[in-house]
């Protein structure tokens, strides 16, 4: 028997198939959100139906609205056959050998993505050699997110900060000046370039810096000040971060782009 797991961001979805018995990727697909359109959704879902045959829960991670998903609800049910199950940051994620608790007063407003990818980080932990050591986790996507837990299992908290491309999407809607710019010169930069050369360069390199300064001076601190020495890196532009940054040796850090569907499947496992 297997299990849908959805991601859906602001843009677009990410959809998995794994095996009930234990987290084994058996199918994948993605696709623009294309403001929920009902065909463009049936027809995304079915492909995915018609090769699995075996599904037997459809569990989701999104922040949309409600109205949005009562749509996503209905679309699921024409396909599978099945009701889908919304997963919420909770206050408590209990494994078979240590708890995930939430800083949060109020547990549910923390971005599910966040505490799913935080109770991936844990499983992870608890079959590893720093079983008993801190945590971070970095989510490079739409917004960069950082995410501390400490040895106890305590979420200490977090930081929440635009993206790279939310920070070039302010930059060309907001300054006009800078927008036209970049119209009348639009030759991207290229990957031995450090300075812009016209607006659009200028913007581009300037917030990939920006992103890359934020996340050195965070790894600082998390090794000097909370001692971590795990790191767990996903989004798409989590890794490319990385590359960029001076890495202290005292810190591992591993790319792991399917993490919150790992937290999905967890806490949909562990009840």
């Amino acid at each position: 028997m297997s299990w849908v797991l959805m991601d859906i961001g602001n843009s677009r979805c990410k959809l998995v198939i794994t095996s009930e018995d234990r987290y084994q990727v058996l199918g994948k697909r993605d696709w623009d959100n294309q403001e929920f359109a009902e065909t463009h959704w049936l027809q995304n879902l079915s492909l995915m139906e018609q090769r699995h045959t075996d599904i037997q829960a459809i569990l989701i991670a999104s922040v949309a609205s409600d109205e949005i998903k009562d749509k996503i609800k209905t679309f699921c049910q024409e396909v599978f056959s099945i009701t889908p199950e919304f997963l919420v940051s909770r206050d408590l994620y209990a494994s078979a050998k240590k708890d995930l608790t939430n800083s949060y007063d109020k547990p549910k407003a923390l971005g599910v993505d966040r505490w799913l990818a935080m109770v991936a980080g844990l499983e992870r932990q608890i079959g590893s050699d720093t079983a008993n050591q801190p945590f971070a986790v970095f989510d490079a996507g739409t917004a960069i997110t950082l995410d501390m837990v400490d040895k106890e299992g305590r979420h200490l908290g977090g930081h929440i900060v635009p993206g790279i491309h939310l920070m070039q999407k302010s930059l060309f809607g907001d300054t006009g000046k800078i927008a036209y710019g970049a119209k009348l010169d639009f030759e991207p930069a290229d990957s031995s370039q450090w300075l812009g050369q016209n607006s659009l360069q200028a913007v581009e390199l300037g917030t990939y810096q920006a992103a890359a300064g934020y996340l050195q001076v965070c790894l600082e601190q998390l090794v000097a000040k909370y001692q971590v020495k795990k790191l767990y890196v996903c989004g798409g532009d989590g890794a490319g971060l990385m590359a960029k940054v001076a890495l202290p040796e005292e810190l591992d850090w591993q790319d792991c782009p399917e993490l919150v569907f790992e937290g999905l499947y967890y806490q949909h496992l562990n009840g």
